[in-house]
C-alpha cells in the first residue's frame, strides 16, 4: 500500500499547531514532587498537561491510562506487542529573559516560542498526531501502538520508573522524540555527582546559584560579611570582564550577584556558567574562604574534568562533560551538584567517583543521585535502518546516526532510540532563554514520525 504521507500531514497542520500551543499554554514546571498527593505527585501544572493530552486521546478515540498521575498511556491496537514511544510533558524552568512569554506560545517568524516547544512537548504532540492519522487513515496495522507520557524526565524519572513497573511489558520497536535527527544510536552515561561539606563563615556567608542540575546556571551570588575593598575588587572584576552583575553593601552583610547564560547540561561550553563567574570573581575580589579555594582549585572554568584528573574522551562520544548546575548553602554547609557525563570505554564508578574522592579535602564528602548507564545500540540494527530510511526519503540528508551527551528515555525500556526532533543544521535553545521550535521542522516531523509508526506497526 502507497501512502503519499506529506500530503496527509499537511491537511492536519492547523489544528496540529492550534493543539500544540494549547499543550504549551500549561506552565509544567516540576516545583515539588510528593507521592502523598494524590493523583499529581509532581504538581498541578504537571497533572494539567497529562489530562490535557489524555483528554485529547479521548477525544480522538484513543485508550488511555492515567498510572496515578505518574505517567499516561495513549494506545490504539489490540496485538500483544506493541510499538512503542515516550514523549515527557514536564520542562526545565522558564528563566528570566525571554523576548516573547514563555508560556504563550506566540508564533513570530513561523517560530513557535515557549518552554517545552522543542523539549519536548512540541515533539510529543507530533508522535500523537503520527498516531491519530493513522487512527483517521483506518490502515491496518499488525501491531498496535502506544504513546507513553512522563511528567519527571527532567528531574529524576520516577514518572517511567513508576509506570514500568505497572506496565513492565517493552515494545518491540520505537523512538523516543527527543533529541536529534537523523537518529541517535548512543548517549553518554549521566550522573548527579554531589560533593558536600562544610567552610568558613570568616567572610564568606552564602552561595546561591543554579536552576536545575541539568542547564548552565545563569545567575549566581553570594553574601559576604561587608567589605569596601573586597566590593571595589568584585565591582573592577565585572567591569574588567564586561559582566552583568551587581554588588549591595549595608552594615551587615554585602551581596555580589553576576549573570551568565543558561544553556542543556550535556553540552556545558553553550552557556557561560555563572558559579564559574562568581566563584573566579570571589577569588580576584580577595575573598578568603576555603570553598573559594576549592572551588577554583577544581570546578571553575572547567566543563571536561580535567581538573579534577577526569578528562576523559572516546573517538566515537567524545569528551566526558562536567555541568555546574547547582550550588546551595545552609548555615556552614554546602552542596555543589555536578551534571556529570561520561562516553564508552569510561567506568565510572573507578573512573570518575573514586578518583575526585580521593582529591576532596578531609570532611568533604561525595554521593551520586540518579545514575543513568551509558546506551549504546548497533547502528547497523533493523530499527535504526528502517528510521533511517523515511529519515534520508523525506530530507534527502545522508548524515549517519550520531551520539550525543544528551540522555533520553530512550534508556528507560528496550528496543527503542532517540530520533529527533532537531534538523542539525538548525539552531537549537532548549533549556535557554527563547526556546522555540521552527514550525516547518516540526510538520517535517511529524510527517517522518507517522510514516515511521506505519513502518514499524504494519
Amino acid at each position: 500500500m502507497s501512502i503519499d504521507f506529506k500530503s496527509i500531514v499537511l491537511k492536519y497542520k492547523e489544528q496540529f499547531i492550534k493543539d500544540t500551543q494549547d499543550l504549551l499554554r500549561i506552565n509544567s514546571e516540576l516545583t515539588t514532587f510528593d507521592p502523598n498527593r494524590i493523583g499529581a505527585p509532581f504538581g498541578e501544572g504537571n497533572k494539567a498537561a497529562l489530562d490535557f493530552m489524555l483528554d485529547l486521546a479521548k477525544r480522538d478515540g484513543f485508550v488511555t491510562e492515567n498510572v496515578d498521575g505518574y505517567a499516561g498511556h495513549i494506545e490504539f491496537g489490540t496485538s500483544k506487542e506493541y510499538i512503542g514511544s515516550m514523549g515527557h510533558l514536564d520542562v526545565v524552568p522558564a528563566g528570566t529573559g525571554w523576548t516573547y512569554p514563555p508560556y504563550a506560545a506566540e508564533i513570530h517568524n513561523n517560530r513557535i516560542y515557549a518552554r517545552g516547544a522543542e523539549d519536548d512537548k512540541g515533539p510529543t504532540m507530533a508522535v500523537y498526531y503520527a498516531m491519530k492519522i493513522l487512527k483517521d487513515l483506518n490502515v491496518e496495522l499488525k501491531t498496535r501502538i502506544k504513546l507513553i507520557l512522563g511528567l519527571d524526565e527532567e528531574s529524576g524519572w520516577k514518572c517511567v520508573d513508576y509506570y514500568f513497573k505497572k506496565h513492565p511489558q517493552a515494545p518491540i520497536a520505537g523512538f523516543i522524540p527527543d533529541a536529534d535527527f537523523p537518529l541517535i544510536y548512543a548517549e553518554k552515561g549521566i550522573t548527579m555527582t554531589i560533593i558536600r561539606g562544610t567552610f568558613n563563615q570568616s567572610q564568606l556567608l552564602s552561595v546561591q546559584g543554579g536552576l536545575r542540575a541539568n542547564m548552565v546556571p545563569e545567575s549566581a551570588q553570594a553574601t559576604l560579611k561587608p567589605n569596601l575593598v573586597v566590593k571595589n575588587a568584585w565591582d573592577q572584576y565585572l567591569l574588567d570582564h564586561n559582566l552583568k552583575g551587581s554588588s549591595s553593601i549595608n552594615q551587615e552583610t554585602m551581596t555580589f550577584v553576576v549573570e551568565g547564560k543558561s544553556a542543556h547540561g550535556s553540552l556545558p561550553d553553550d552557556g557561560i556558567n555563572a558559579l564559574h563567574l562568581l566563584f573566579k570573581g570571589l577569588q580576584v575580589s580577595g575573598v578568603k574562604s576555603d570553598l573559594v579555594d576549592f572551588a577554583n582549585k577544581y570546578l571553575v572554568l572547567d566543563t571536561t574534568g580535567e581538573k579534577f584528573k577526569v578528562n576523559y574522551t572516546d573517538n566515537e562520544m567524545g569528551h566526558l562533560t562536567v555541568n555546574w548546575g547547582l550550588m546551595k548553602t545552609e548555615a556552614n554547609t554546602f552542596e555543589i551538584v555536578l551534571n556529570l557525563r561520561y562516553p564508552k570505554g569510561v567506568d565510572y564508578q573507578k573512573d570518575v567517583f573514586e578518583v575526585i574522592k580521593k582529591q576532596l579535602p578531609e570532611g568533604y564528602s561525595l554521593d551520586v543521585d540518579h545514575h543513568q548507564k551509558l546506551l549504546y545500540k548497533d547502528p547497523n540494527s533493523k530499527l535504526i535502518q528502517t528510521l533511517m530510511n523515511i529519515y534520508q526519503k523525506h530530507t534527502g540528508d545522508l548524515t549517519p546516526p550520531i551520539s550525543i551527551g544528551g540522555g533520553t528515555f530512550a534508556r528507560a525500556t528496550d528496543n527503542v532510540v532517540a530520533f529527533g526532533p532537531h534538523f542539525l543544521d538548525k539552531p537549537t535553545y532548549i533549556h535557554q532563554k527563547d526556546e522555540f521550535i521552527d514550525i516547518d521542522d516540526l510538520m517535517k516531523a511529524l510527517i517522518i514520525y507517522t510514516e515511521s509508526l506505519y513502518e514499524l506497526a504494519k
